[in-house]
C-alpha cells in the first residue's frame, strides 16, 4: 500500500517544493514507468476534481511538475490534466488563465498527437469562447472556421456554428452572424440547441436595436429552454436568457430573477458571469435614476472579482463596472470620485486590451475606449476651475495617452517577446515571413489566394502557439510616465480630437501643465484646408502668395501651440487622428517654427516607457537603395548621387538591387546597424504599403523580421503616409518600424523632391555625426537648408517633407576607413622625399662616367 501510493505522495510533495530555476538533472531522482504513470495520473485528477487546490496559483501548481511525460498513457494524461486546469479555471472566474491552459492542452495535443474524444467539444468551443469574452474575437472567428471545415456531424454543426454567430457578434458583423444563425435554425437539432440559437440571434436583433425581432426570438428561446431538462451549461444559457430578457424590458425582475438562479446553482463558482448580470442591473436601474441601487450594483460587480484596494483585473465586465461608477459619481457632482473611477477604468481596460492579439479587434475598442476619455474631459469642463488644477491636468494627461497606440504598445511588446520564444514559435514566424514574401512577390490572382488561405492556417496555429498571455507584462505607471516627461530642453504638447471635431491640447512645459479646448471645429477644418492647399502635389500655391501663407501658419500655431514662445528647443508632439501626417515645423511665430524648435512626433507619449533607447556608440550605415523602375515609375535620379555621398563620408554597405535577395535584407536588419532605405514606396487604399526594392517588401512582411537598428531613414516618398487607424496613427512604412522596437525613425508625408532630398539626407548625417541626437541633427539640417536656400526653395513644400518620429536615442556614427588613401599618400611622401637622393646619386653617377670617359680618351 506505501509503495503503491509513493507516486501520489511525490507528486504532491513535487506540488509543495517549488524547484530552482537551474535543476541538475544528474541528481534528479529517476522513476519507473509506474511511478511516471500514477505521477500523471495523480496531475491529471488534482486537476480534475481539486481545482481549488490551484486556482488561486496555477502556475505555481503547473511549474512543479518537473518530470516528462514518455509513454503515450502518461501523454494523454498530461493533455487531460492542462484541459481540465483550463476547464477549472473557467468555472473559477479566471478567463486569462483558463486561455493559457487550453491554449498549453490545443498545443501539447497537435505536437504529440495524443488522441482526444472531441477536440471541438473538449477545446476549441471553451477557447474560441474565451476568446469572445476577452474580445479577441477574430482569433475566436478563425479557430470556429477552421473546426467547422474539418467537421460532419450535423448536431457538431449547429453548436459550432453558434458559436462562430456570436463571435461575429462581438465582431460587430451582425449580417454574418444572423445568416449562420438563420441557416442553423433549419437545420435538424433537439429542443436545447434551438433554444440556445434563438437566444444568440435575438441578442443580434437586440444590438441591431431591432426590439421586435429581438424579442421574438427571446421569447422562443425561453419557451425551449422551459420545456428541457437544464443543468450545467444549459442552465447558464437560460440565465443568459433571463437576463437579456430584462434588457429588452428594462426591466430588472428579469435580471434579479436570473442572479438567484445563478447564486443558487452556482454558490462557488461562475464568478464572471454572475458579475455580468449584477452588471446587467447596475446599468437599467442607472438609466431609471434609481442611484443608489445601480451603486451598489456596480459594487457587487465589482465584489464578485474579490478585488483589493485599486486593483487591476483583466475583464471588460470589471472596466465598464467602474465606468457605471464614475457616471454615477458625475451624476451626483462627485467629481473628484468619478475622475478617480474613470482614471481606473482607463488603466485597466489598458491592461486588458493588451491581452488582444487580433488588430481589428484592438481598433474597435480604441473608438470605444474614446468614449470614456470625451466623458472625463466634458467632466473636468463642467467645474469652473477644475482644468487650472495642476493634477487633474496630469491625470487627464495620463488617460489620454494610455487611450492612445495600444496596438502599436501591443505589437512592439509581442515583437519583442518573439526573439526568445519557442522553436515552435520562431518556426511559425519563418513560415509566414515567407508566405508573405511569396504573396508579395507573386503576379498570378489565383497564386495569391492560394498563398492566402495557407498564411490564414498558419496564423491561427501561430497565434496558438505563442503563449501571448504567459508573455504580456503591461504595468505602465503614471509616475513613471510622467517622469518621461522630464527630457532636459524639451516641451510636450499631446492632442485629442473630439466626435465634434473640437480639440483639446495640454500643454507641458517644465513642471507646468496647461490645458486648452478648442471651442469650435474651426482649426482643425483650417488646418485640413491649409494641408491640403500647401503640401499636395505642387508647391506653387505658396509660391503664388508666401504672405498669406505665412498668415495662415501663424493663425494655427496660436490655436495648436499655446505658449510656444516659451518652449524649450525640442518639441515632441503626440498626435491624433488628422493630425498625422501635418508638417508642424512649417508652421509660423514670425518666421518658420524650425528656425529655433526641432520637432519630434510619437503615437503615444507611452512610448517612452516601450520603446528601447539602442544607444549606439558608433554605427556603420546599411544602404539599401534603388535607382531604376519599369514604367510606369520614374527612375531615382537623385540615389546613386545619395548613396555615394554616405557611403564615401561614414563606414557603409551598399546593398543594391544586384544584392537584395531575403536573406541579405533580413541579415542586415537583424544588425545594429542604422538602415538608410532609398527607392520607392508604393501605397494602396486596399492592400498594405510595400518597400519597392528588387522586389517588393510589405509591411505585413517586415513585422516577422528581426530588427536591432536604433534609426532607420526611409528616404522615399510617402513613407510617413497611410491608411488611418483609429486612435493609433496611420497604417504607414513608418509605423511598422516604431512596432519592431526601432526607437528613431526619419520618413516623408508627401513627395519628395530629388534635389531637396539630396540635400537634407547628406546634411542630416553630418549632423548626426555632430550631435549623435537624430531629433536635432534633422532640425540643424533643415536649418542649415534654409540658410542657404533661395526665395523658391525656401518653400515648406521641398523641406517640411521630411519628419521624425520617436523618443530619441543617442547614435554616434563610424566614419568611412581613410586607410587606403594614407597608404598611398604616404608611398607618394616616400617617392617624393626620395626624389631628390635619387636625382642626385643619379647625376653624380652620370656625370663621374661622363669624367671617366673623358679621360681615356684625352
Amino acid at each position: 500500500m506505501i509503495l503503491r501510493s509513493l507516486p501520489i505522495y511525490i507528486f504532491l510533495f513535487l506540488s509543495c517544493n517549488r524547484p530552482s530555476s537551474t535543476i541538475d538533472k544528474s541528481s534528479s531522482p529517476i522513476y519507473s514507468e509506474e511511478q511516471l504513470d500514477s505521477i500523471f495520473e495523480s496531475f491529471e485528477s488534482i486537476a480534475y476534481e481539486r481545482p481549488a487546490q490551484y486556482v488561486s496559483n496555477p502556475d505555481s501548481f503547473f511549474n512543479h511538475l518537473t518530470v516528462q511525460a514518455n509513454s503515450p498513457y502518461q501523454k494523454e494524461m498530461y493533455a487531460y490534466g492542462l484541459l481540465f486546469m483550463g476547464y477549472g479555471l473557467l468555472q473559477h472566474g479566471d478567463n486569462f488563465g483558463s486561455v493559457k491552459y487550453y491554449e498549453k492542452a490545443y498545443n501539447y495535443i497537435k505536437a504529440n498527437q495524443v488522441p482526444t474524444e472531441n477536440i471541438n467539444t473538449e477545446i476549441i468551443t471553451p477557447l474560441a469562447n474565451l476568446y469572445v469574452q476577452i474580445n479577441d474575437t477574430q482569433k475566436a472567428i478563425a479557430l470556429l472556421q477552421k473546426a467547422l471545415s474539418e467537421t460532419k456531424d450535423n448536431n457538431e454543426i449547429v453548436r459550432l456554428s453558434n458559436n462562430l454567430a456570436n463571435a461575429y457578434l462581438y465582431n460587430a458583423d451582425l449580417d454574418s452572424a444572423k445568416t449562420i444563425l438563420l441557416q442553423s435554425i433549419k437545420r435538424p437539432s433537439n429542443t436545447l440547441s434551438s433554444a440556445l440559437l434563438y437566444n444568440t440571434l435575438a441578442t443580434v436583433y437586440e444590438e441591431e436595436r431591432n426590439k421586435k425581432e429581438s424579442t421574438y426570438y427571446n421569447d422562443l428561446a425561453l419557451r425551449n429552454f422551459k420545456q428541457s431538462h437544464l443543468e450545467g451549461d444549459t442552465l447558464l444559457w437560460y440565465i443568459a436568457a433571463l437576463g437579456l430578457k430584462g434588457s429588452l424590458e428594462k426591466d430588472s425582475k428579469y435580471v434579479n430573477e436570473a442572479i438567484t438562479i445563478a447564486e443558487e446553482s452556482f454558490p462557488n463558482d461562475q464568478n464572471r458571469f454572475k458579475a455580468k448580470l449584477t452588471l446587467k442591473k447596475g446599468d437599467i436601474l442607472r438609466e431609471q435614476h434609481h442611484l443608489n441601487a445601480a451603486l451598489a450594483a456596480y459594487d457587487n460587480t465589482l465584489s464578485y472579482f474579490n478585488p483589493e484596494d485599486k486593483a487591476y483585473i483583466l475583464d471588460y465586465t470589471y472596466t465598464q463596472a467602474l465606468i457605471g461608477k464614475a457616471r454615477l459619481y458625475t451624476s451626483q457632482q462627485l467629481l473628484d470620485s468619478a475622475l478617480y473611477y474613470y482614471e481606473w477604468a482607463v488603466e485597466n481596460d489598458f491592461r486588458t486590451q493588451q491581452l488582444i492579439v487580433s488588430s481589428k479587434d484592438q481598433l474597435r475598442n480604441n473608438i470605444l475606449n474614446k468614449e470614456t476619455i470625451q466623458n472625463i474631459i466634458d467632466l473636468i469642463q463642467s467645474k469652473a476651475g477644475l482644468s487650472q488644477r495642476k493634477e487633474i491636468v496630469q491625470q487627464l494627461l495620463w488617460c489620454i495617452e494610455l487611450s492612445k497606440a495600444r496596438l502599436l504598445i501591443n505589437e512592439i511588446n509581442r515583437s519583442e517577446s518573439w526573439n526568445s520564444s519557442s522553436n515552435k514559435t520562431k518556426i511559425g514566424m519563418r513560415t509566414i515571413r515567407d508566405l508573405y514574401h511569396k504573396i508579395d512577390i507573386s503576379v498570378d490572382t489565383n497564386e495569391k489566394r492560394r498563398l492566402s488561405e495557407r498564411l490564414k492556417k498558419a496564423m491561427i496555429e501561430f497565434e496558438l502557439s505563442e503563449k501571448h498571455f504567459e508573455a504580456t507584462q503591461f504595468t505602465p505607471q503614471k509616475a513613471s510616465f510622467l517622469k518621461h516627461l522630464n527630457k532636459p530642453n524639451s516641451d510636450f504638447y499631446t492632442y485629442f480630437i473630439h466626435n465634434d471635431s473640437s480639440i483639446t491640447i495640454i500643454h507641458k512645459s517644465g513642471q507646468e501643465f496647461s490645458f486648452k479646448r478648442n471651442s469650435a471645429s474651426t482649426p482643425l477644418s483650417k488646418l485640413l484646408s491649409f494641408k491640403a492647399k500647401y503640401f499636395g502635389d505642387t508647391p506653387n500655391n505658396y509660391n503664388q502668395n508666401p504672405k498669406e501663407y505665412r498668415e495662415q501658419a501663424q493663425y494655427l500655431t496660436n490655436e495648436l501651440l499655446p505658449d510656444l514662445g516659451s518652449a524649450q528647443r525640442n518639441v515632441f508632439i503626440s498626435l491624433d487622428a488628422q493630425l498625422y501626417g501635418f508638417p508642424f515645423d512649417a508652421l509660423c511665430d514670425e518666421d518658420f517654427l524650425v528656425k529655433k524648435h526641432n520637432f519630434a512626433y510619437l503615437n503615444s507619449f507611452l512610448l517612452f516607457d516601450f520603446l528601447s533607447k539602442k544607444a549606439r556608440e558608433e554605427s556603420k550605415i546599411s544602404i539599401f537603395y534603388r535607382s531604376e523602375y519599369p514604367s510606369p515609375l520614374p527612375n531615382l535620379q537623385f540615389v546613386n548621387t545619395e548613396v555615394e555621398r554616405i557611403y564615401n563620408s561614414f563606414s557603409s554597405q551598399k546593398i543594391g538591387p544586384d544584392k537584395q535577395n531575403d536573406s541579405t535584407i533580413r541579415k542586415q536588419f537583424a544588425q545594429p546597424n542604422i538602415v538608410h532605405i532609398a527607392a520607392h514606396t508604393i501605397l494602396d487604399t486596399t492592400a498594405p504599403p510595400i518597400i519597392y526594392l528588387n522586389q517588393a517588401i510589405s509591411t505585413n512582411q517586415l513585422r516577422f523580421y528581426e530588427m536591432k537598428t536604433p534609426l532607420v531613414f526611409l528616404s522615399a516618398c510617402n513613407t510617413g503616409y497611410g491608411k488611418p487607424l483609429p486612435s493609433e496613427g496611420t497604417e504607414s512604412i513608418q509605423r511598422v518600424f516604431l512596432s519592431k522596437n526601432v526607437p528613431s525613425v526619419v520618413s516623408t508625408f508627401w513627395f519628395a523632391n530629388d534635389q531637396t532630398m539630396l540635400d537634407l539626407t547628406t546634411s542630416f548625417y553630418k549632423q548626426l555625426d555632430q550631435t549623435r541626437d537624430p531629433i536635432c541633427a534633422l532640425g540643424e539640417a533643415k536649418r542649415s537648408y534654409l540658410q542657404s536656400a533661395g526665395s523658391v526653395e525656401q518653400n515648406p513644400w521641398y523641406w517640411a517633407n521630411i519628419n521624425y518620429t520617436g523618443i530619441g536615442n543617442e547614435i554616434g556614427l563610424k566614419k568611412s576607413s581613410n586607410l587606403s588613401y594614407y597608404l598611398w599618400g604616404t608611398a607618394i611622401l616616400i617617392l617624393l622625399g626620395l626624389q631628390y637622393p635619387f636625382t642626385l646619386w643619379l647625376y653624380k653617377a652620370i656625370k663621374y662616367k661622363n669624367e671617366k670617359t673623358y679621360n681615356k680618351t684625352k
